[in-house]
């Protein structure tokens, strides 16, 4: 019933919501860039948003992605099957069965719109459609800002061992040795525990990549990440060294002042 309900409520405020995401599927424009509406009587009116540095176009296949307001579980599956609890849902413990009450929650929220994305906008669920394996290459290729040389490598590794399916003409333009596919993979996955480490550590610290979080919340936020730092050291220096442990401390994302 709780999904019915938020689903009456996004249907609800869909024309709201239609004016909003083409400002919230940028992945450029962030939610702390706010928008500067006409009246309090329409807020559905918006005549600009404020803070526009840094910001640029990108193509329709790039920029389309659901929005900011939606999070889509990891399992989420596209197309037009409704989301379902787990078959063996029963059988779950109780916080796993919240947990899996949770992500249909969000899942059954992102195929709403999907679906209406599909009836009232079908170029940007087309957009949306487009295997990521095509696109990856040109969100990585500003190294600085995006990560670095490893996801660029590994989204090229993955066009070339697709380039077939993909229906691509003639043959890839480059290739790569064995050795170099056994060390992109072990440098991904490196990669993705730093990324799991960085989204982990926000999520616990309600903040964003630039670390921001509000004035009278700082030395909670403080103290929060002293202690999750403090037990990555005592965790990593369970499987090696004192010193190699701290040594992994430094990819920590938000270094605590005192060490």
């Amino acid at each position: 019933m709780r999904t019915i309900y938020i689903l009456s409520e996004a249907i609800l405020f869909w024309d709201r919501i239609c004016l909003l995401c083409i400002y919230k599927m940028n992945p450029i424009l962030k939610a702390c860039r706010p928008l500067q509406c006409s009246s309090p009587d329409n807020p559905t009116q918006i005549e600009g948003i404020i803070d526009w540095q840094s910001s640029q176009i990108a193509p329709l296949f790039i920029q389309a992605c659901f929005p900011d307001f939606l999070q889509p579980p990891k399992d989420y599956k596209p197309g037009t099957e409704a989301p379902q609890l787990p078959e063996n849902f029963d059988e779950l413990e109780p916080e796993q069965q919240q947990q899996a009450r949770i992500d249909r929650d969000l899942a059954s929220l992102s195929k709403y719109y999907e679906m209406s994305s599909l009836v009232k906008n079908k170029r940007v669920y087309d957009a949306m459609g487009i295997p990521r394996t095509l696109w990856e290459p040109f969100t990585c290729c500003q190294l600085s800002s995006d990560g670095g040389l490893v996801p660029l490598r590994d989204c090229l590794v993955r066009l070339e061992q697709s380039w077939v399916r993909l229906g691509l003409h003639g043959s890839c333009p480059y290739t790569f040795s064995e050795d170099d596919l056994k060390r992109n993979e072990e440098e991904v996955t490196q990669y993705k525990d730093r990324l799991y480490l960085w989204g982990l550590v926000k999520s616990q610290l309600s903040t964003n990549d630039a670390g921001w979080v509000a004035s009278d919340q700082w030395e909670e936020a403080h103290e929060v990440n002293r202690y999750l730092y403090d037990m990555f050291i005592d965790t990593m220096s369970q499987e090696m060294s004192q010193e190699e442990a701290l040594e992994k401390g430094k990819t920590w994302p938000f270094p605590p002042r005192d060490i």
